[in-house]
């Protein structure tokens, strides 16, 4: 029984999922705690879906500055409700996202937000020394592929493994918030200012 309630601590913890939803993922999985987390993750997701087309225009503008001020950061997240958006667990995810963005310094929110000459420059690049090392022509559009690949897992936010959980995207942390609410939940955008050698740019997403 200890173990049991050890689990759903742990459940609600990682997926902030009601007592008895992590019990019932508890029983299909066996008792395994791995499977059940993979079933309150599915089941967040579900729930995400049915609310994606969901008009999210409250939310909370998340403000957050690093080692001394000389970091700083913005970023713009929207749900449904003004109850949901003055919620500590919504003001949490914001800020915890804030962070992310702190360390991470992704360069867009989505991947819809690339510019499409950006990916084919990252193509054209890595192609063309793929090229230059004697890859034969019939590698170079696998080549090329995974590289936009590899850029967008990089520098897109919601591709980023999140500092919380290395195994869970921050795709996947809005899904999961998602859920919990029963809201829309996505992130609109943001801004991250740094000093230093950058002084005097900006970078936004």
């Amino acid at each position: 029984m200890s173990t049991t309630i050890e689990y759903i601590k742990n459940l609600r913890e990682q997926t902030g999922a009601g007592i008895l939803e992590c019990r019932r993922a508890l029983e299909e999985s066996n008792y395994q705690f791995e499977p059940a987390l993979a079933i309150l993750r599915e089941m967040a997701a579900r729930k995400a879906a049915r609310n994606a087309d969901r008009e999210a225009n409250q939310g909370i503008v998340e403000v957050y500055t690093h080692n001394g001020g000389r970091i700083g950061v913005m970023v713009e997240v929207n749900c449904e409700t003004d109850f949901t958006a003055r919620s500590e667990k919504f003001r949490a995810f914001a800020h915890e996202l804030a962070l992310h963005i702190i360390s991470e310094n992704p360069l867009w929110v989505s991947d819809t937000d690339i510019p499409a000459e950006v990916l084919e420059e990252e193509r054209d690049k890595v192609t063309a020394r793929a090229r230059a090392e004697g890859k034969p022509e019939t590698l170079l559009q696998r080549i090329g592929d995974g590289a936009v690949e590899k850029y967008m897992n990089k520098t897109v936010l919601l591709r980023q493994p999140s500092l919380r959980d290395d195994l869970v995207t921050v795709g996947q942390m809005v899904t999961q918030i998602a859920g919990v609410t029963g809201e829309n939940i996505c992130v609109r955008r943001f801004v991250r200012w740094e000093l230093a050698e950058t002084a005097g740019e900006q970078q936004e997403g």
